[in-house]
């Protein structure tokens, strides 16, 4: 029984790691990179009007006009936008994380040509927000006329948190606008070093299209699902197309699979390890019980009986030692956090001693399913070890078991 629990308790708490670290890698890509899908309209966009050379030829996602000066491409605005409800109707999905929806238009900020976007206020969970290196982010919430820039637009235009730029768009001026934020898009050039940040309200309603969008942002609660949300998004609602980031979405399942096999093939050897003992001590079990078997069978008792007798042993120990190492598999699964600083607050003062005790954090997740086929395995391990026994048992000659009496 003992070999059972020590089996049963390494695989539960291998398993629980597993999923642990799946919830932790999954997370942790989730905080890393940004929108996993970006839903669309799956119209073409038609390019029309006069421009420059900064970028053309449809290289880009995006809607709106722009008389606001050269090196940047007029597009028209009419048909590739999405209505706002279809971020509602990708919410209620299951396995998804965030949704945000933006619009974009190309404007004009103090007579400088900007890709301008327009961002609600879960623009920051679905995508990881922006790198601010000086004042705030949008408030979303706020009906005032604020702008965030980039800050190669801000130096080039004498401009700091607190500015009153002017917005126009369409050769229309739509008023001044205060700079709340700057932020920083990394080594990066062309139309990316000229971007602007503003409310989606602000958007909608400088470019007259009242509940659109341009794009929605997704992202998923296990980056492994990506494939699987993004195709029931374009499955369930019409009129769109979920862009993904196959390399990601290929990577996460590649580390997740990876690590959840690692420590299940480990649990695994722990567990027949044990079978192996069970094995051994229901052996030894027969060959210590020779004389008692051969006067059951003296007396009458079938091979069947006996069969069943030691299976029934074998059995009720797999259970008990399934029990007993889920009790202890829990126990150090509660006590492995605490150990590597990954517990919380409300552990009391020797928890918070504990911590740190190991390098890095733990994370383990001791879900039902876990403790189930824990306990599954266990039993199983218990009966099946005890089968060859068993047998061995129940074809043992009455006579040369009479010899021990």
């Amino acid at each position: 029984m003992s070999g059972i629990a020590v089996g049963v308790a390494m695989i539960l708490v291998l398993f629980s790691l597993a999923a642990g670290a799946s919830t932790s890698t999954g997370g942790l890509l989730r905080n890393l990179l940004s929108a996993e899908i970006t839903v669309v309209n799956n119209t073409v966009p038609s390019f029309t009007g006069t421009g420059g050379g900064g970028f053309g030829g449809g290289q880009f996602n995006f809607t709106g006009r722009s008389g606001g000066g050269g090196g940047f491409f007029a597009v028209s605005i009419s048909g590739n936008l999405l209505s706002q409800d279809v971020a509602d109707q990708i919410g209620k999905m299951t396995d998804v994380y965030a949704v945000s929806s933006a619009l974009t238009f190309v404007g004009s900020v103090d007579n400088t040509s900007s890709f301008v976007y327009g961002v609600d206020s879960s623009y920051s969970a679905a995508t990881n927000g922006l790198n601010i290196v000086n004042g705030t982010m949008l408030d979303s919430s706020s009906s005032s006329n604020v702008i965030v820039l980039e800050s190669t637009l801000a130096t080039n235009l004498n401009l700091t948190v607190g500015s009153v730029v002017d917005l126009s768009y369409n050769s229309t001026d739509e008023g001044n606008f205060t700079v709340v934020g700057i932020y920083s898009a990394g080594e990066t050039f062309g139309p990316t070093s000229r971007s602007s940040y503003i409310t989606l309200a602000n958007a909608q309603n400088i470019t007259q299209n009242s509940n659109e969008v341009s794009q929605i942002y997704v992202k998923t609660d296990d980056p492994t699902q990506v494939s699987t949300v993004a195709s029931l998004i374009t499955s369930t609602i019409s009129g769109v197309t979920a862009q993904t980031a196959n390399s990601f979405t290929g990577t996460a399942s590649t580390l997740s699979n990876t690590l959840t096999s690692f420590f299940e093939v480990i649990g695994l050897v722990a567990l027949l390890a044990g079978g192996f003992g069970v094995v051994n001590t229901m052996m030894m079990s027969v060959t210590e019980r020779t004389r008692e078997i051969g006067t059951l069978k003296a007396i009458g008792a079938k091979g069947g009986q006996i069969m069943r007798l030691f299976m029934g042993e074998a059995l009720m120990i797999g259970i008990l030692g399934a029990i007993v190492g889920v009790l202890v598999g829990g126990v150090v699964g509660l006590v492995l956090p605490m150990l590597s600083g990954s517990s919380s607050g409300t552990v009391g003062t020797a928890g918070r001693a504990l911590a740190g005790f190991l390098p890095g954090r733990l994370s383990v997740a001791l879900t039902p399913y876990n403790i189930g086929l824990s306990l599954l395995a266990g039993t199983l391990v218990g009966v099946i070890a005890g089968i060859l026994p068993a047998w061995r048992a129940s074809k043992l000659d009455p006579v040369e078991a009479l010899r021990h009496v």
